[in-house]
């Protein structure tokens, strides 16, 4: 068995068996739904000799099933599971959106001397309609009981009592047939805590016969995008000279490069570097005017870019901006399925930036697109080699940028995300702080994992102030991970190696300094500082609004209406005297004038 391409696959394969269904009260999985499949089957108790609970809480199985049970058929006992859990239930981190689910169980068998029994029945009845009835307790309850129950695995032959979440490797390794999926979707920090780390554990279940990218695949639609960034180590340090990959499979990808050229000085130092991707690519170029249309052809007719075809677009000037030409100008380019990969990038004016700021922020988004021509091989021949992957760009950028903590714009974005999201039934859960999103807008992607966005048929208009589609920009650069997801395509985040140099000793020494104050693990502090709540304002207010969110929760809720309207006043007093002294040098210097 592998990972099914979709939900549809692994009904029709379990058609294919002649299963029976039953329609249960539960919005998701309860370990109770077993029960009601139970009373199904009452009737036939007499023809079966074992039941098995399992469900869709594992990856595999792989080839070292069939030896498993075989082992198992010749333990005498009423019940046995496949793995003890012997330690404490692993955290659940509510408020961090990232909370304990029931799994459906992985492998647990009933046999007759077991489930015949009054004490059996009991045991359901007792507990129908609770969660409480888990994997994880049942062996001990029914050990305690009188019935015989053994395992597997036991618990006392690994270095941790929960061996299946904690170091599923190792479990793999000696013969465990499943890969947990749970694990995938816990808050980073905390496997970070306990050293588990997702991208080794995938190595080992690959050894096995685990299909990596249909499993990633399957993740996507239901764990938060940045979640599985992190705990999958979904991030690659690619070479800008050698090639690490197939040059043949990345050159026989159909390509087009489309570019917003809005800045033309810009755009004809970016041509330096579309000239790295493999000759025969297309290049489209949408920018605001004829003249600059005109330019911009003569510009790229006299110098070898090593594309095939050249196709400049006049599109309106407005909002929305690279984001708007890209989803509006060019849908066609999404829809049409012409190409295997879009390579978007856009040359625009960042008035509001300091020199220092606006270089490395080319030099960021640009160079970790299209660094080398081995290095956009490189790049190119992820898509080549991995089916289901959708979207390929920078991790988000935090050098002159205060973007980190606050990818969400204080919540705006994400309340906007949330109902656009909906529209496109895309259920692939927000993450709470940041979203995983191409910060800067540009990225490389298979066209049909945006499929959805085109698809959608937005007007210029909607990038409009007015619009019932508020900062759609802004919304749509933030989602694009999550609109893949649902369709089974993951988003991955690189670097060349200059970058990642310089990107990690920067963040290395900021988040040193950003813990100096706290004690513990990561995981520890950052649930403290998130109770505090967000710190704003200086002073009484900030100190004692943080003082209230830790020790008096319902208090803080009571009084935030009160902390808003002091902090609005606050503003406004800010903002008037800022009027006032503007006013004031205007009046001297008419005044200096005459």
């Amino acid at each position: 068995m592998t990972v099914p391409d979709t939900a549809q696959a692994s009904v029709d394969a379990i058609a294919e068996l002649g299963a029976r269904y039953v329609s249960v009260s539960t919005s998701r999985f309860s370990p109770v739904n077993y029960w009601d499949a139970f009373k199904m089957l009452a009737p036939d108790l007499g023809e079966i000799d074992e039941i098995v609970l399992t469900g869709e809480g594992w990856f595999g199985p792989f080839n070292t099933l069939g030896g498993m049970i075989e082992r198992m058929d010749a333990v005498s006992a009423d019940a046995w599971q496949v793995a003890e859990f012997a330690g404490e239930v692993d955290a659940s981190f509510d408020a961090q959106e990232h909370p304990a689910v029931e799994m459906p169980w992985a492998w647990f068998v009933a046999r007759r001397p077991l489930f015949e029994t009054d004490g059996w029945r009991r045991y359901w009845d007792g507990r129908h309609g609770h969660d409480a009835v888990s994997e994880r307790f049942v062996a001990n309850a029914l050990s305690r009981a009188g019935y015989q129950v053994e395992y597997a695995f036991r618990a006392s032959d690994y270095p941790t009592a929960n061996a299946v979440t904690h170091v599923p490797d190792l479990l793999i390794d000696q013969g465990y047939p499943f890969l947990d999926r749970g694990v995938f979707g816990w808050f980073p920090p905390y496997l970070d805590r306990h050293g588990i780390i997702g991208h080794d554990i995938l190595d080992v279940a690959e050894q096995h016969g685990l299909d990596r990218d249909e499993t990633l695949s399957v993740l996507a639609r239901t764990v938060q995008p940045r979640t599985l960034n992190a705990n999958a180590g979904l991030f690659e340090i690619l070479p800008q000279h050698s090639v690490v990959g197939s040059a043949a499979a990345a050159k026989k990808l159909r390509v087009a490069a489309v570019v917003y050229a809005r800045d033309l000085p810009a755009f004809e130092r970016l041509c330096g570097q579309l000239a790295n991707i493999p000759t025969g690519f297309d290049l489209v170029v949408t920018t605001t005017d004829g003249r600059k249309a005109a330019r911009i052809e003569r510009f790229v007719e006299a110098h070898d870019l090593g594309n095939a075809h050249l196709d400049v677009r006049v599109t309106p000037s407005g909002k929305g901006r690279d984001m708007a030409d890209f989803f509006v100008g060019c849908h066609d380019l999404l829809l049409g399925r012409k190409y295997d990969v879009l390579i978007k990038v856009h040359a625009r004016k960042h008035s509001k930036k300091t020199l220092n700021v606006v270089r490395y922020f080319t030099r960021y988004q640009t160079e970790n697109l299209l660094a080398s021509p081995q290095y956009v091989e490189n790049l190119l021949d992820l898509f080549a080699t991995k089916p289901h992957l959708g979207l390929v760009f920078p991790p988000m950028m935090h050098v002159g940028y205060s973007i980190l903590g606050k990818g969400w714009g204080g919540g705006r974005y994400r309340v906007a995300a949330s109902a656009f999201l909906r529209k496109l039934d895309v259920r692939v859960p927000l993450e709470k702080v940041s979203p995983l999103a191409p910060f800067g807008g540009m990225w490389m992607c298979r066209p049909e994992a945006l499929g959805a966005l085109a698809e959608q048929r937005v007007t210029y208009r909607d990038y409009s102030t007015g619009s019932s589609m508020k900062d759609l920009a802004r919304v749509q650069e933030r989602v694009l991970a999550h609109v893949a997801g649902e369709a089974g395509y993951y988003a991955q985040t690189v670097l060349t190696s200059e970058h990642a140099s310089i990107s990690h000793t920067i963040l290395d020494y900021k988040v040193d300094q950003l813990f100096s104050t706290m004690q513990g693990y990561p995981v520890d502090a950052i649930q403290l500082m998130q109770r505090t709540g967000r710190i704003s304002g200086r002073g009484i207010f900030g100190l004692s609004r943080m003082y209230l969110n830790l020790n008096h929760p319902v208090l803080a809720r009571i009084v935030s209406p009160a902390y808003r309207l002091a902090y609005t006043a606050i503003w406004v007093a800010k903002f008037g005297r800022r009027a006032i002294r503007s006013l004031d040098r205007q009046g001297h210097s008419r005044s200096g004038g005459l």
